[in-house]
């Protein structure tokens, strides 16, 4: 087997373990560890949650930072974010439904409110403004309809989506072993027990609280790379366990892409020992270069580190646990709040910023019965929308979500960069710049079609129902059937269409602009708002 391969897994299940893990180790007489692991083991329940974001701007940084003033207000309206989930009820891995809404602003002056439901075949999302419900076909046919594609015959899978499942619970077992038994405990746990409400009703549940700052979290990490290395014997138990697992289900190797490294019945084939010790390797030295990393921070960039993980940072969590060691609500929040030096020195745009959350469930791993997706007739298919001022004439005019999309968003704002395109625009005698249509018509959502017997581009543009008829070799071109002359003749270069870029952008409603990059290096940009 060579070496390529057994990294390329080596990677991928570390991966795999510093994603899984969060949390830690026993303590107060909570079984930490069997309380993560419940936690990524949850299949089904109902619950309400919070996630807001708040940044602190600094207004005479930020101007230094830009001065594009469309910029500076996005800025501002993405500086205050709040997503609140009234209500989510998740019945199985397909089957869900939740209510919301999601407020913006300094002054949290934009609220969106939504509901979603959805089932192994669709998804429905209901917006408040939005004139009918939005639907998603997640099956792909309808996708494949609209493309012209044939639906091919699907051969029924290798592993069934059960025996997945239970092989994805069981792989989190197995990591659980290496990655979440290492984790330290953070200092100061205040563990106390007592009745508070979860989802309207009064339950027994053992709090749990803790608080570092950027200097401790540090070391929490630190502690927490170095347990990892030194556990090379729970390392290689768990990369073998893992490996005994995906050889115990025939064609799981094939369902998650992959090939068979132990190759059972290959002469000179790897024994399975042999590829968990080289697996295990390479997952080592991947933790080893973690840790010079950190290393390296502490030895060669004190000055950098002090100035993020310092007291500026703040980390609170707390966490309620029940007696079946499942966690039923967690608040955390992260804040930085770096002194006027410290942030002079980052050159940040902002005095603070912090995250925090804010969780409950119930009815964990219960009957839960999620509100099914209803396919109204006037329903809209997602599928069919490839521009957004087809988005934006589905939404109220004096609504928030109106004001959002198009005012502050911009998402009917259609642009043609040279830069994103192959083909230059060129500068004609006479500094006339011809530019290639079709690359404009694409920007533009534009339809271009081309008959060979007369050598006609016919370019239809929908939103401003305007049709332009140019023949290759003419400056003579038809405007909604109307004659024109334009500056220059329409040229073909190398099998692409080139017309006058500034009358082309006229006629569509659109500006025209040379912008430079960098020296000597100009790109034409061609712009409309719809």
């Amino acid at each position: 087997m060579k070496k390529v391969k057994v990294r390329r897994l080596g990677l991928f299940l570390l991966a795999m373990m510093l994603l899984i893990a969060a949390g830690c180790q026993s303590a107060g007489g909570i079984d930490f560890n069997q309380t993560i692991k419940n936690s990524l083991a949850v299949t089904a329940s109902e619950s309400k949650s919070t996630y807001e974001f708040q940044l602190a701007l600094n207004e005479e940084a930020l101007a230094e930072f830009s001065e594009d003033e469309e910029e500076l207000e996005l800025l501002k309206l993405l500086s205050r974010m709040k997503l609140e989930l009234h209500e989510t009820k998740v019945q199985d891995a397909t089957r869900m439904s939740m209510t919301g809404s999601l407020v913006l602003g300094e002054n949290q002056d934009t609220k969106i409110g939504f509901a979603m439901q959805t089932d192994e075949n669709t998804l429905v999302i209901e917006l408040d403004g939005a004139k009918e419900p939005f639907t998603f076909d997640l099956t792909g046919k309808t996708m494949m309809e609209q493309y012209g594609l044939e639906e091919t015959e699907q051969e029924e899978p290798a592993v069934s989506e059960e025996a997945m499942t239970k092989i994805g619970h069981d792989m989190l077992d197995i990591i659980g072993e290496y990655g979440i038994n290492n984790l330290p405990n953070p200092k100061d746990l205040k563990i106390t027990p007592g009745t508070y409400p979860i989802g309207g009703v009064d339950t027994q549940l053992m709090k749990v609280e803790f608080a570092m700052d950027g200097e401790a979290l540090w070391a929490w990490i630190r502690q927490y790379v170095d347990a990892l290395i030194a556990d090379r014997d729970g390392l290689e138990t768990a990369v073998k366990g893992i490996l005994e697992l995906l050889e115990s289900q025939p064609g799981l190797w094939d369902a998650v892409g992959e090939m068979d490294p132990i190759q059972d019945g290959v002469l000179d084939a790897p024994t399975i020992d042999e590829v968990a010790a080289e697996t295990a390797d390479a997952i080592a030295e991947g933790l080893a270069d973690v840790k010079d990393e950190l290393d390296y921070m502490e030895e060669e960039d004190q000055e950098s580190l002090k100035l993020i993980f310092g007291e500026a940072l703040q980390l609170n969590a707390t966490v309620y646990i029940d007696h079946k060691l499942d966690i039923r609500k967690q608040q955390f929040e992260l804040s930085y709040s770096p002194d006027e030096q410290a942030a002079e020195e980052l050159m940040l745009p902002f005095t603070s910023l912090s995250l925090k959350t804010d969780n409950e469930q119930w009815n964990v791993n219960g009957a839960v019965a999620a509100d099914k997706p209803v396919v109204t007739e006037n329903a809209q298919p997602l599928e069919q929308i490839e521009q957004g001022y087809q988005f934006i004439s589905l939404i109220e005019e004096d609504s928030d979500l109106y004001d959002l999309l198009k005012n502050k968003l911009h998402i009917t704002r259609q642009t043609y960069d040279s830069f994103m395109y192959y083909n230059e625009p060129i500068v004609m005698p006479g500094y006339i710049t011809v530019a290639a249509v079709r690359d404009i018509a694409d920007a533009f959502g534009a339809e271009v079609t081309y008959d060979a017997k007369t050598k006609q581009i016919t370019l239809y543009d929908q939103p401003t129902d305007t049709t332009i008829v140019f023949t290759s070799g003419s400056d003579a071109v038809k405007v909604n059937g109307q004659n024109e002359i334009w500056p220059t003749t329409v040229i073909v270069i190398d099998g692409t269409t080139y017309v006058p870029a500034r009358r082309l952008a006229e006629t569509l409603g659109a500006e025209i602009e040379w912008t430079e990059l960098y020296e000597d290096y100009k790109t034409l940009t061609i712009e409309r708002e719809l």
